[in-house]
């Protein structure tokens, strides 16, 4: 880790700002002379530049004419001109740095100019393009696509249930957009699929036996704290299904003996590492209620096992929440994104027990064969840069794993929105109320309101308030997500009433209605506190953007969620504070500070679950480079 970077980094800081403006104002200066050119000149400028930089040492003092030629090919692709300021975020990323940026500010049209300004320098190289979730990865290379072959890059798209041979031909493009799991899960399976070919079809049937090879030289993360961070929890595995068939009676019979057990007399919650523990006297509880069933066990695996995964099951992973039911499936859900994760399972009989609690036969249990983190993953990229709008609360991180400095770029237009006080009420019924009072007071105005909800469950129940008060309004969570550019499209008009869940990482852009900016602007309203500050900083960021007109403010209660890891004495004293008034805000601030309290309590946790991770990932890399660890072992 650069000692030097975090203690200094303002400074460094502000010096890299500096110089950012000095390019940005040369290219500023060469612009009228490209805009008058044909296509057959402006064309040859490319070439020229081409030529310029195979002919010298460094690319340096080609940086304002290949801005210039960028920006300008921006014009003429997509009738877009960059601002000063999404200039300077390009060069952040070219420099290899993660350039914070606010939402809104235009962060996708840099990621062209930046391929363009690392292929000059090397002609052969390709950038990969990370983005938080498939949706993104379409749209983005669709959209670029002009701007990248006006530039004479060709684009490459890679998404779930793309054929062998299309994904192999996607990677060897100059641009490819891709979703972060896909690449790393193509870098898992190339050698399990390397190994089941034999060397006769290598030799006879090349082309039937398509290699992926990508390059992996510069990758450029969008939403980079979205992915490097908050899905970076735990190793990435893939497996083949359990030659073994599930035990249904084995499940179903552990699901009911957990529900028989009793917490802290039998089994110990950890809410903080999502994790059940049985104790001496529910291991003997729980074998006390087996009965017939341990005659039906797999040979080595205990019944304690199943009787824990009930558990969780039954307490950890709560229904709409982490999962929904699908088709007669269960359906992970991500936290940070809201978004579904079909083929995902968890691990260790975890997702069987869910199934069999829901009422669904279980499916086989996966056996990983291969795994990598996403810490080790994304450090094989001989460049990596990234662009968000919420990474100096992690900078720690991003320095210590992945050797990543931050440049905060400036707004192109000043912020104008406005984040009120958070209201926290005393119970749900109160807090719900009062959403419902803020929601039809603001529609009254004509104002487009946009309501950020932690779960599916919540924004259903938020839905059924407003079908009752008769308020139209539509509603975007994991379950309709496919139509997420279509409610996008229309959640800035003006009285747009949009329920939404888990905001991060979706990349919308919502564009205010005619007459909207007048009235105000967006309201975004909150209904709860995320695990982490900055996925609440970027629900926020959702409205306001360009210099737009914006109110947020988040109404909470004291019986949220996440309150469960807050201290019950604190809880206590605030709700008799209230207690005189049911119906109306906790008049203490120190409501408020308890969900910024568990909020950084839950950080530091998940930061050493992460550490912890990245450490046993280096280990097991160290092992390999000594010979003393093979691939198979990492089977289960």
């Amino acid at each position: 880790m650069d000692f030097t970077y975090i203690i200094f980094r303002h400074l460094w800081q502000k010096h890299r700002l500096a110089r950012y403006r000095r390019i940005v104002a040369q290219a500023n200066a060469l612009e009228p002379s490209l805009v008058d050119l044909d296509d057959a000149a402006f064309d040859d400028r490319i070439s020229d530049l081409h030529s310029r930089a195979q002919a010298s040492r460094t690319i340096d003092n080609l940086l304002p004419t290949a801005l210039a030629i960028g920006r300008e090919a921006s014009r003429r692709s997509l009738q877009m001109r960059h601002y000063d300021v999404q200039l300077m975020g390009a060069l952040a990323l070219y420099e290899g740095c993660i350039a914070e940026m606010d939402t809104g500010e235009g962060k996708t049209l840099m990621a062209p100019i930046t391929a363009f300004i690392h292929k000059l320098g090397r002609i052969d190289c390709c950038t990969h393009v990370v983005t938080a979730n498939e949706y993104l990865a379409a749209r983005d290379a669709q959209w670029m696509s002009p701007l990248c072959q006006a530039l004479g890059m060709s684009v490459g798209l890679i998404v779930p249930g793309q054929g062998p041979a299309d994904r192999a031909k996607a990677y060897q493009h100059d641009v490819v957009y891709a979703t972060a799991k896909e690449i790393v899960f193509d870098s898992l399976r190339e050698p399990q699929r390397r190994r089941r070919t034999s060397a006769v079809d290598s030799i006879l049937r090349p082309d039937a036996v398509p290699q992926l090879d990508p390059k992996y030289d510069f990758a450029i993360v969008d939403e980079v704290d979205s992915v490097l961070i908050d899905q970076a929890g735990s190793p990435f595995a893939i497996g083949a299904s359990s030659s073994a068939s599930p035990q249904t009676r084995i499940y179903q019979h552990a699901n009911e003996v957990a529900g028989r057990l009793v917490r802290g007399a039998h089994y110990r919650l950890m809410q903080d590492d999502q994790k059940v523990e049985l104790k001496d006297e529910g291991k003997a509880e729980a074998r006390r209620l087996a009965g017939d069933i341990l005659r039906l066990l797999p040979v080595g695996i205990p019944w304690v096992r199943y009787v824990t995964c009930s558990l969780a099951a039954r307490y950890i992973y709560k229904k709409d929440q982490h999962y929904v039911v699908r088709d007669n499936r269960v359906v992970l859900i991500d936290e940070s994104t809201g978004r579904m994760l079909p083929g995902r399972q968890l691990p260790d009989g975890i997702h069987q027990a869910l199934e069999v609690m829901n009422g669904i036969t279980p499916t086989a249990e996966l056996r990983g064969t291969y795994q990598t983190t996403f810490q080790t993953f994304f450090r094989k990229y001989d460049k990596l840069a990234g662009m968000t709008g919420t990474a100096q609360m992690a900078a720690w991180e991003f320095s210590n794993v992945y050797n990543l400095k931050i440049v905060p770029i400036p707004n192109n237009k000043p912020s104008r929105r406005n984040i009120q006080p958070d209201a926290v009420y005393r119970s749900q019924k109160a807090k719900y109320h009062a959403l419902i009072e803020n929601i039809e007071t603001a529609h009254q105005t004509g104002r487009p309101i946009l309501i950020g909800t932690g779960s599916v469950r919540i924004s259903e129940i938020i839905s059924e308030m407003l079908t009752e008060r008769q308020l139209q309004h539509e509603v975007l969570n994991a379950k309709n997500h496919a139509r997420e550019a279509e409610i996008i499209a229309q959640a800035g008009q003006s009285g747009k009433i949009t329920v939404i869940t888990n905001m991060a990482g979706r990349g919308v852009d919502i564009k205010l209605g005619p007459g909207v900016a007048e009235l105000g602007g967006m309201y975004l309203l909150g209904t709860d506190r995320s695990a982490f500050r900055r996925l609440d900083d970027q629900l926020s960021g959702r409205v306001g953007r360009q210099g737009d007109p914006a109110d947020c403010r988040f109404v909470l209660s004291l019986k949220d969620d996440i309150l469960r890891y807050a201290k019950r004495k604190t809880i206590h004293k605030l709700r008799k504070q209230s207690r005189s008034d049911r119906w109306s805000p906790v008049p203490s601030p120190k409501a408020a500070q308890v969900f910024s309290n568990v909020q950084a309590h839950l950080s530091k946790i998940t930061t050493k679950r992460r550490h912890h991770v990245y450490l046993g990932e280096k280990n097991r890399e160290q092992l390999k480079e000594q010979g003393m660890w093979q691939d198979w072992m990492d089977a289960k």
